[in-house]
Formats: structure tokens, C-alpha cells, sequence
């Protein structure tokens, strides 16, 4: 039984291939109205253009928007498109009528009198535009020009005769236009046809024949199609596709052949080089674009934009199953060897890209993937499989020394070959393939060496092995290195580089890690690199990406589908010069990058413009902008088809700020922008590094009323007579409360004077006199001499304190203390006083209006205790600091107030004192000037039985 047997074969009917190239394909599930797409154009600002059998679309690169008969559209059903140099799109309907786009909105023979002059017949089929901005349509059997003026003419006849068939129009580069009449070339000037030539034209129709500038294509029997260029005087001709649906020009040296078959394009300066393009699509028309690219309209199948002429796809299919290309490698020749996952090792020429053999070889066992490709020092191509390892050179070999081996990767390693496995890394001599040593005894993913210290990936992280054998996790102190590996490579300046599955790309360098780049990438999992001088190139599952290693910023240029390739999920990644080959799960990539690169453009546009909620063409959009509706959109977008909607947009807004911000979206918004002049600068970048011209716009918000010139100079004269006004009313103000000052002082003197004068009310004067007739009757000289004395001194302080606005407290207590002794010797002993005071309590740093206590001692003496049957009356006073106020507490164990109002009744005092309604007043008018306020309590003292004990009066003094 055999174990092995190797093949050696190409198996046509089971295994094929197809070279093709990328295309991007918008359908309706893109925005497309239909998939039926009859014609295309491109208008002056570079927006794509579609007619389809259910709506007109306009195309970005990103969005579409579709038009209907609710947008002015006599029918939704197109059938022909055309660009004039005004700008305007024409539109032939498949209704028998004509509209045109322009500015935002859609003119037909309803809203439009210039269209109303128009009869059309039949329907539309071509249009034309000389050098003088003439616009000529064509029908079947008629034709209408629009000139540039405004005037229109109907045309029915050539030369006097009556329209056979008119098959195609076209702009003469000499001038006016060239008109095709069954199989007679005119040449119509100045309202004037000229008989050119005749054409070999047997198949006379519209979809048969293509004209344009000095180029025509026409398709002359059922066997021959002939393209000839009047400017070169080349002429070559092609075979004639029976399933032809038409023909189109491009530019002035390619002519596209379009069938159900897709589209041949032909390049007349060059006879045998041809393009097939969407093979088995049913193709209606190519159109070329301003950035170079392609789009081919189908019957049935959207739009598709051929991303690249330079970028050439090769899937391989068994049974109409795509397999994957894992690995590349040079083969030492002119071609490169690429592996699959169905053991097919296919050698592509490595400037064309294209297959030039292929060697197929069966294992025992299910189909193996050929993961890995390493070509050693004797020429011969090792492969690693989950199978083993085989040699090739340039017999299939597969090597029994290492059975039943699952090859992850191959690493060279001086004379040796690291083999990477799913159960260990080992070294191999490349020549020998013996088995050297074994360096890792688990499984690995990648593996590198510099000088005897190997780094090995794996699915933990990474590691490094020592010369001493030593083994150090890298993911302890860098924590990226934690994530899955996927490749290793080190460049020139000694940086390493490591690709992780999840974490994107790391350099490291001198035990740092120097860069981290992650969102720069088209994805952070990474799958495969290739280091080229000083470009690294890595695959991950979203796409390829250029990595420039010299620069610090490390730039990052990106590729995807949008650009061509067959597939975002890069395994591996191939580069000779310029050359770029990429393994896929749908099959290689081969392209030149240089070439992608050099023909991309972006070119930025204003879509809309809303103010204050309602949208405006960009060109209509008001330059002065109401206040109210200061709220305003900006709509724009960048078109670069070649980027796929992979823009982004720097922009300012001068006179609200000068800074430069970015963003992918495609709109502002600004919804509350104060008043003053705005210029707002815009600029795209495209996915290839190009920038587009700098689009501004420049608006004006109005001024609000009050910030307008004339409002504002009546403001200020407003204002200047208002502050003249107040200040007069300030000073009356003032004025009047000085007077009001004046009049409280000469109150407050008034009262002072008052007040003086009752505290010596005749009362205590008559009987202080009285008290000194009896000490002399009674011939007691000490006692009169002791009272006089005490009383002429109480006089005097009064007198004096009267005309002072404060006393200190000692004052106070010591006129106190005076009075009440003459009234204690007056009333013959019948009450006792005492003072008591705080020790925090400086009565000389205190001071409170004059004889303000006085009258409350008084009353205490006069109607408290004079009515006791006993001489046992006592007034204390007991003053305190609390808080911010002075507390004077005096308190007597009199008869009470109600007691004293009884005796009152009875026996009326001849001369009722004011001195507690003078000191009242005197309060008052103290607190209407000063902010901190003299306040007062009278208590009333009981007993539980409710007898009356006294009476106590609080008077507390702010702190000044």
C-alpha cells in the first residue's frame, strides 16, 4: 500500500482558473433606483449620472439620490443622458419629451419655455454640443437645435431631402457637428450640411454605429466591426460580436464593444491590445470618467466601476469553489510560485501576473494547505503543510523525517530553517533537512531570530529565548505583547517588527516600544507582513496597507476591494519592485501599485445649503442671512470613486474660530451662529493622500437691533440722557436725605434736649428741695450738705452728657449710680441697687448713647418700688457681652406694671414723666441712621402663682 503518490498534472475539467479584474458594483440595495441601467454621463462638477427604467440617479462615490416624476420628471423610465458645458444634464425620457437638470432642480416642457418650443416626434436618441455651446438632438427622423442664444430649430431635411435615418450625431473638432443619415456622413456648420463621405455601413441602426470628435466605431456586417481615428489615420479591425448591443466611444483612442457577453475595450494606437471586461454581463454602455475609471451599465445587473486596468485578479476554483492562496514565494526565475489550501502550487509570470503553469500533487488524506513557501540555497522550494514538509526541484518530495507535522511557518536562521509548528519550533539544516535541535516545545505561530536570541509568537503573546536558553514572556512588561502573533520581521534600523492578531502593529527597538499603530490601520488584526527597503507591507482581514518605516509618523496607504482586490482578508503579501502580489481566500491579487496611485484625483462640492431650515443650491444660497434663521447646514462631498467613500474633510469657519478640525462626515452644521461676516473653507482628502481645491463660501449673519449702528447711537444718546436724568434723581436723592439726616439730628437734638430736661422733671426737683428744707429744719447741716452736693453733681453730668452723642459705659453707670443714691436718700433708704458686670466687660472701651438707661431707672424707682409696704426693694443692673451686642439687664422686685397702673389710677401723679417715650424715640431714630440696631424687651417677673415679682428691662447695644 501505498502512503505517497504524487501527480504531476494540469486538471483542466476539475481545476480552472480566470483571470479578472476588480470591479466595485452598485445596485439597488446601494441606493440604485434599478438595476437596469440604460445610459450614464458625469456632469460638470463630477457627480455620475444614471438612467434606469425606474428613476435617475445621481452618485457621489457615497451617496446616491434618486429622482422621480415627483421631482419633474416627465416619465421615470430614462433612456439617454448628455452634459452640456453650461452644466446642464439632458434627459431623454422613453415618453416622447425632454427635460434638463440644473442648479437643483429639473426643467421640462411644463416649467421651462425654452423646452415648450421643442415637438418631439418619437424620442430623443442622441445629443451634441459644437465649440460654439450649440446643442443639437437627434430622433430617427428629425433633428433639434438649441442654440446658444436661446433659439430653437426644427430640422427634417438634409439638402432638400426628406431624413432617411438618422443613426448617430457628434461634435466636429473643425467645427459644428457631424450628422450620420443612413450610411451618409455630413458635416453641419452655420445651418448648413455638407456631404463628407459615405460609411461601409450595411446594418443601418443606432445601437450599430458610435461617433465622437475624429473617432468612429461602426459595426459594418454581420462579420467585420471597424474603428477608425481620423486624427491618427489608424484604422483596425475586430470581429463582430453576434450579441452586440452597442457601441460607445470613450475618448479619442478607445472604442468599447458592449455585449451580452460584456465589454470589449480597444485601444487604437495600439492594434492588438484589447480588454475584456464583465464577461457574461449583459453590458449597455461604458463610460470613462475624469479620474480614469471605467463604469459599464448593465441590463439587469446595477453599475459596475472597474477599480483598476492595472489591477489583474486570478481566482482558482474547483467545482465552482474559490480556493485560498497562503502562500508566495520567488522561484529564483521570472515568476513567482504561489500556494493554495488545494495542493496546487501555480507559477505566475511576475510581470504580467498572469499563470503560466501550474503543478498539482495529492497527500493520503483529506486536501492539506500549503501554509508556507521557503525556497532554499540549492534552488529548491520547500512547502509546509498540515501534512509535513515537501521538497520540490523539481520532483514533488514529500520529506518522511517529519510525519504527520502541522507547518505553521518557515523563518531562515543562518545556515538552518526554524520551523514552526503546532506542537514546537525546530531547526533544520537547509540543504540536509535534518533535524538540528529543537528550541521550543509548544505550540507557535511565528518565529524569529537576531544573532542567537529568537523571539517566538504565539497564541499567548510573545517570548524571547536567550543564548543562555533563558525564557522571558515579553508580555509582562509590555502588555501589547500579551496578544495573539501573527508575523515577525525586523528592518534595516534594527526595529522589530510585530504583527499581532487583535492589537495591531508594534515596533519595538532597545527594549522600548517605539510605535503602536493601531487605528492607522484598516484593521487591528493582523494576518501577514512583507518588509521591502523601507516599506513594510501588512495584510490583515480588512485590507493591505503601505507602511513607509523611515518616516515616524509612519504614513499608511491603504488598499481594499474599492481599489481592486479580490478580497479584504490578506494571508499573505509578495512585493518585486513595484509589483505587488496578494494571496486571498478568493484568489490573488497582482497589481502595480505605482500606477494606482498616479491617476487618482478629488474634487469637493457643495451638495445644499440649509438656512434657517429651508435648503438652497449652493449657487442660490443668500449671502446675508436673516438673524432669526442664523441656524445653517453645509451639505458637501468629497468625489473620488477610486476611494470608495474613504474621504475625509478638513474645514474652518473664520470669524468663529481659526483652528483647522477634520471629520468623515459630509455635513456642518452650525445652528446658532452669533451676528458678523463668516468664511467657511473646506477641503477633501482622498484615501490616496490627494487634496482637492479649497472650496469657500463666504455669508453674513445679520445684526440683531440692538447691535446695529443706528440703534446703537440711539442707545448711547438714550443712555447718556437716562445717566443725566439719574444722576439728577441721585442727587435730589441725596439731597433729600440729608435734609432728612438734618431734620433726624435736629430731632434727635430736640429730643436730647427733651430729654434732659425731664430727667429732672419738677416732680424730683420739688421733691430733692423738699428733702433739703427738712435736712435744714431739722438742723442736720451734714445731711443737706451731702444731698445738695449729690444733686449738683448729677446736674452737672447731665448737662454735660446732653450735648455728647456717646458716653462710655463707666459714664453711664456712674450718672446711674448718682441718681440713685439721691433717690435712695430721698426715699429715706427704702430700696438697695447693686451693679454687676462681666469680667470680659472694659466699661471704659464701651460706649452707648447718653442717660439712655436713666428714665427705665426712673420708672423702676417711681412706680415699682415706691409701692412696697416694706423697704425691701431692690433694682439690679447687670450688663454682659453676647455676640456682637452689649446687654444692659435691669431688674427690680417692684410692685409690677400692673400693680403701678392700679396705684396710677387711683392717685395720679401731678407730673407725668416722657422720658421713656423720649428714650423710645430716641431708639428709633438711632436705628433709622445706623444698620446695626439698639433693640429692647420688657418682661413682666411672676411667680407660678401669678404674683408679681418685678419688672425686668433687656436693652441690647450693637458692638461699634
Amino acid at each position: 500500500m501505498r502512503r505517497l503518490s504524487a501527480i504531476f498534472c494540469t486538471l483542466f475539467p476539475l481545476i480552472c482558473f480566470a483571470q479578472e479584474y476588480g470591479y466595485t458594483r452598485y445596485d439597488s440595495k446601494d441606493g440604485l433606483a434599478s438595476s437596469t441601467v440604460y445610459c450614464m454621463t458625469q456632469d460638470a462638477d463630477g457627480f455620475m449620472w444614471f438612467g434606469t427604467e425606474t428613476g435617475l440617479n445621481r452618485f457621489d462615490g457615497t451617496h446616491f439620490r434618486n429622482f422621480t416624476q415627483e421631482d419633474g420628471l416627465p416619465d421615470n423610465e430614462i433612456i439617454q443622458l448628455f452634459t452640456d458645458s453650461k452644466g446642464r444634464v439632458w434627459i431623454s425620457p422613453f415618453k416622447k419629451t425632454i427635460c434638463y437638470y440644473y442648479k437643483g432642480k429639473i426643467y421640462n416642457q411644463e416649467n421651462d419655455t425654452l423646452l415648450s418650443r421643442i415637438q418631439i416626434d418619437k424620442n430623443v436618441m442622441r445629443f451634441a454640443e459644437d465649440d460654439q455651446g450649440n446643442v443639437l438632438l437627434m430622433e430617427t427622423n428629425q433633428l433639434h437645435l438649441i442654440a446658444a442664444t436661446g433659439e430653437v430649430s426644427l430640422i427634417k431635411t438634409i439638402q432638400g431631402k426628406p431624413i432617411s435615418y438618422l443613426s448617430t450625431i457628434g461634435r466636429n473638432p473643425a467645427g459644428g457637428f457631424w450628422v450620420l443619415d443612413s450610411n451618409n456622413l455630413y458635416e453641419y456648420s452655420n445651418r448648413l450640411f455638407n456631404l463628407e463621405k459615405k460609411l461601409d455601413y450595411k446594418f443601418i441602426h443606432l445601437t450599430y454605429v458610435a461617433l465622437s470628435g475624429q473617432l468612429t466605431g461602426i459595426r459594418n456586417d454581420q462579420w467585420r466591426t471597424t474603428l477608425h481615428s481620423a486624427a491618427t489615420g489608424r484604422t483596425i479591425q475586430v470581429p463582430t460580436l453576434i450579441n452586440l448591443i452597442n457601441i460607445t466611444i470613450l475618448d479619442e483612442a478607445h472604442v468599447s464593444i458592449n455585449s451580452s457577453m460584456g465589454a470589449m475595450v480597444y485601444n487604437l494606437n495600439y492594434r492588438d491590445s484589447v480588454q475584456h471586461f464583465l464577461p457574461g454581463a449583459r453590458v449597455c454602455g461604458t463610460y470613462k470618467d475624469r479620474e480614469g475609471s471605467l463604469w459599464f451599465s448593465t441590463l439587469g445587473q446595477g453599475v459596475y466601476r472597474l477599480n483598476s486596468a492595472y489591477v489583474l485578479n486570478t481566482k482558482f476554483r474547483d467545482y465552482n469553489t474559490s480556493h485560498q492562496v497562503l502562500s508566495i514565494v520567488r522561484d529564483g526565475g521570472n515568476s513567482v510560485v504561489v500556494g493554495s489550501d488545494m495542493n496546487v502550487l501555480h507559477w505566475l509570470n511576475v510581470a504580467s501576473g498572469k499563470e503560466e503553469r501550474r503543478t498539482t500533487f495529492h497527500l493520503i488524506g483529506p486536501t492539506h494547505p500549503i501554509v508556507t513557501l521557503y525556497k532554499n540555497p540549492a534552488g529548491s522550494i520547500l512547502g509546509g503543510t498540515s501534512a509535513g514538509i515537501f521538497e520540490f526541484s523539481p520532483r514533488f518530495k514529500l520529506l518522511s523525517q517529519f510525519p504527520y507535522t502541522n507547518v505553521k511557518n518557515f523563518f531562515p536562521y543562518k545556515n538552518d530553517l526554524l520551523v514552526v509548528t503546532d506542537r514546537n519550533v525546530f531547526r533544520i539544516n537547509q540543504l540536509s533537512l535534518n533535524i538540528r535541535d529543537t528550541i521550543w516545545h509548544d505550540r507557535a505561530t511565528a518565529s524569529f531570530a537576531v544573532n542567537d536570541t529568537f523571539y517566538i509568537g504565539t497564541l499567548n503573546g510573545l517570548y524571547r529565548l536567550l543564548p543562555n536558553g533563558e525564557k522571558q514572556f515579553l508580555g509582562g512588561p509590555y502588555a501589547p505583547f500579551k496578544s495573539r502573533i501573527a508575523a515577525i520581521t525586523r528592518d534595516t534600523n534594527n526595529v522589530l517588527w510585530i504583527a499581532t492578531f487583535g492589537d495591531g502593529l508594534i515596533a519595538f527597538r532597545n527594549e522600548k516600544i517605539i510605535a503602536h499603530l493601531k487605528q492607522q490601520l484598516t484593521s487591528n488584526i493582523c494576518r501577514s507582513v512583507f518588509l521591502q527597503d523601507s516599506v513594510l507591507w501588512v495584510g490583515t482581514n480588512r485590507g493591505l496597507n503601505k507602511i513607509n518605516i523611515n518616516d515616524t509618523t509612519y504614513p499608511v496607504k491603504k488598499y481594499t476591494t474599492g481599489d481592486g482586490l479580490v478580497s479584504d482578508i490578506i494571508n499573505v503579501v509578495y512585493v518585486d519592485n513595484s509589483k505587488v502580489f496578494v494571496g486571498t481566500p478568493e484568489g490573488i491579487t497582482c497589481f502595480d501599485e505605482g500606477k494606482i496611485a498616479s491617476q487618482s484625483r478629488c474634487d469637493l462640492r457643495f451638495v445644499n445649503i440649509s438656512i434657517g431650515g429651508e435648503a438652497y443650491y449652493p449657487d442660490m444660497a443668500p449671502v446675508i442671512i436673516p438673524h432669526k434663521k442664523n441656524s445653517i447646514q453645509f451639505n458637501f462631498v468629497g468625489i473620488s470613486y477610486k476611494s470608495s467613500g474613504d474621504i475625509r474633510y478638513r474645514y474652518r469657519l473664520l470669524g468663529l474660530d481659526t483652528t483647522w478640525y477634520e471629520t468623515r462626515e459630509t455635513l456642518l452644521n452650525f445652528p446658532a451662529l452669533a451676528s458678523g461676516d463668516y468664511e467657511l473653507q473646506i477641503q477633501a482628502i482622498n484615501k490616496f493622500d490627494v487634496h482637492s481645491q479649497l472650496l469657500a463660501t463666504r455669508f453674513t449673519v445679520e445684526k440683531l437691533l440692538y447691535e446695529k449702528t443706528w440703534f446703537k447711537v440711539l442707545a448711547g444718546v438714550l443712555f447718556l440722557a437716562l445717566t443725566v436724568l439719574l444722576v439728577l434723581l441721585i442727587i435730589r436723592r441725596i439731597r433729600r436725605r440729608e435734609q432728612e439726616k438734618t431734620a433726624v439730628s435736629r430731632r434727635i437734638a430736640d429730643l436730647e434736649q427733651l430729654s434732659r430736661k425731664a430727667q429732672m422733671n419738677p416732680h424730683f426737683i420739688f421733691n430733692s428741695l423738699n428733702s433739703i428744707q427738712q435736712y435744714v429744719m431739722d438742723s442736720d447741716l451734714t445731711g443737706a450738705n451731702k444731698f445738695i452736693s449729690g444733686f449738683s453733681r448729677l446736674i452737672r453730668q447731665t448737662l454735660d452728657f446732653s450735648s455728647k452723642p456717646d458716653i462710655s459705659l463707666e459714664d453711664e453707670l456712674d450718672y446711674l449710680t448718682n441718681y440713685l443714691e439721691i433717690e435712695k436718700t430721698r426715699l429715706e433708704n427704702a430700696f438697695s441697687w447693686s451693679v454687676s458686670m462681666d469680667e470680659a466687660v472694659d466699661p471704659t472701651a464701651y460706649f452707648i448713647p447718653p442717660m439712655i438707661l436713666q428714665p427705665f431707672v426712673e420708672n423702676s424707682v417711681r412706680h415699682g418700688l415706691r409701692y412696697r409696704r416694706d423697704k425691701n426693694g431692690i433694682i439690679t443692673i447687670t450688663v454682659k457681652r453676647t455676640g456682637d451686642h452689649l446687654v444692659c439687664i435691669l431688674e427690680d422686685n417692684g410692685i409690677g406694671r400692673k400693680a403701678a397702673m392700679r396705684y396710677k389710677s387711683i392717685s395720679p401723679i401731678n407730673y407725668q414723666s416722657k422720658g421713656l417715650s423720649l428714650t423710645a424715640d430716641r431708639m428709633a431714630m438711632y436705628n433709622q441712621v445706623h444698620v446695626q440696631k439698639i433693640t429692647m424687651q420688657i418682661d413682666d417677673l411672676e411667680d407660678d402663682a401669678g404674683n408679681a415679682l418685678g419688672t425686668r428691662v433687656t436693652i441690647n447695644f450693637p458692638v461699634v
